[in-house]
């Protein structure tokens, strides 16, 4: 089967399939029209969503360390296994050094708008 392929993508995708505006699903956002283009809100938005995903990841892992406590009920067994609790905590880790790592770029670029603006 031959696949084409748009260059803008890292994907290939069936030619049958049709052009994204043509398909059925289409992609969430938090920003309405109006702002998927406004870096502020593009970041706002990436904030809501991992904070979220980090959120249901410690989640799990307190469900876990809850189960697994002292008073830990053999009827229940944990939610997550050692090694899924411990690759959820190292996704965390990651996670939040990737939201740092945007914050710092957003804070780069809110100073150096306002310094452009200030002269």
């Amino acid at each position: 089967m031959t696949y084409a392929r748009k260059p803008d993508q890292t994907t290939i995708f069936p030619p049958e399939i049709g052009s994204h505006e043509e398909a059925l699903h289409k992609p969430f956002s938090w920003l309405v029209a109006a702002l998927q283009h406004d870096p502020a809100a593009q970041f706002t938005s990436f904030t809501k969503n991992y904070s979220y995903g980090i959120r249901t990841c410690m989640e799990m892992v307190h469900a876990t360390d809850l189960a697994s406590g002292d008073h830990a009920d053999p009827s229940h067994p944990p939610l997550l296994s050692v090694t899924a609790r411990e690759e959820l905590m190292l996704f965390s880790i990651e996670a939040l050094g990737t939201l740092g790592d945007r914050a710092s770029e957003e804070i780069e670029r809110l100073n150096q708008k306002h310094a452009k603006g200030a002269r």
